[in-house]
């Protein structure tokens, strides 16, 4: 889908026709039409559109010589669907595509943000400024994100302090995937950042230097958040293994020592059941009460020296 922008007469935005007078084209999941179409019509390097689609394409800027666009390519946060027990994130890629007099925003997926832009009064003739924008929007995701996943990290801890079931450590992992996540999609944003300015493409013009600080700020906010919450989560998944260890290890003593216990009997009945003449051979009537409390006062006295021990 292609969706094109102008200015009519102010700043609000319009949505217009795929013409040369457009100043903003989001294109989500486009089609193999539409992509020639705007290839034909720009003049736009083929891969700069595709990349941005490819979900494994990490975060980069390019420039081509040859046409004089440049492209940004950033990972932002998305609400992963296919897990619908837990909230947990995935990173998808967003190409941000600059030069004659035009921008471009490429991604597999609709973003709320790049919709709540087009309602906006933004002076899509700065394009270096709109596309700082997005930069900080995306980073500001990160930062609320990083929120949302915390809260629900301190939920499913506080289900696990009543009861350690394998569902509560399974949400507990997808919200520790989605921190790697964040992180390696964080580092790779702040490495294009870094380097942004030296796209031809990209101005850096006195009034956006607030705008350029604030990014910085919440990118690198970003980043420092993702390794305290992944840190924690280490240090969390830690201690349950520790705990379900031992927990592991007393289930295993208690289980031993009931099979000595129960192993004293048969070893009592097994000797007074020999065909060997035996003390209490001639007190037929009352020899069984006497191996059931030969019995009884074995298991008493080993579990007792085992109680004392501390064995159980």
């Amino acid at each position: 889908m292609i969706t094109a922008y102008k200015h009519e007469n102010s700043l609000e935005i319009k949505e217009t026709r795929l013409d040369q007078d457009v100043a903003w084209l989001n294109i989500v999941d486009p089609e193999r039409e539409e992509i020639e179409t705007l290839i034909g019509l720009y003049d736009i390097p083929e891969d700069f559109l595709r990349d941005p689609l490819d979900t494994e394409e990490s975060a980069r800027i390019e420039f081509d010589d040859d046409t004089g666009y440049s492209l940004i390519i950033i990972d932002l946060p998305i609400v992963n669907q296919t897990n619908q027990k837990v909230l947990s994130f995935i990173t998808i890629p967003l190409g941000i595509i600059i030069g004659n007099k035009k921008i471009m925003t490429v991604c597999s997926e609709e973003n709320d943000f790049l919709e709540f832009y087009a309602r906006q009064n933004i002076n899509l003739n700065y394009r270096s400024q709109f596309a700082l924008t997005i930069l900080l929007t995306i980073a500001n995701h990160f930062n609320r994100n990083l929120r949302l996943l915390n809260r629900t990290r301190l939920r499913i801890e506080r289900s696990l302090k009543n009861n350690i079931t394998n569902k509560q450590l399974y949400n507990l992992m997808e919200v520790e995937k989605s921190l790697v996540y964040f992180l390696d999609a964080l580092k790779g944003n702040d490495n294009v950042i870094k380097k942004l300015f030296r796209l031809p493409s990209i101005k850096r013009f006195d009034e956006d230097e607030e705008l350029i600080e604030d990014l910085i700020i919440e990118n690198n906010q970003a980043i420092e958040t993702t390794e305290l919450y992944t840190n924690i989560l280490e240090s969390i998944t830690s201690s349950y293994a520790s705990l379900l260890s031992n927990e592991m290890n007393n289930t295993m003593k208690t289980l031993t020592l009931f099979t000595v216990l129960l192993t004293l009997p048969t070893l009592v009945f097994s000797f007074f059941g020999m065909n060997v003449p035996l003390p209490i051979d001639d007190h037929s009537y009352i020899s069984w009460v006497i191996i059931i409390a030969i019995s009884v006062t074995l298991i008493s006295a080993v579990g007792l020296v085992l109680w004392r021990k501390k064995k159980f």
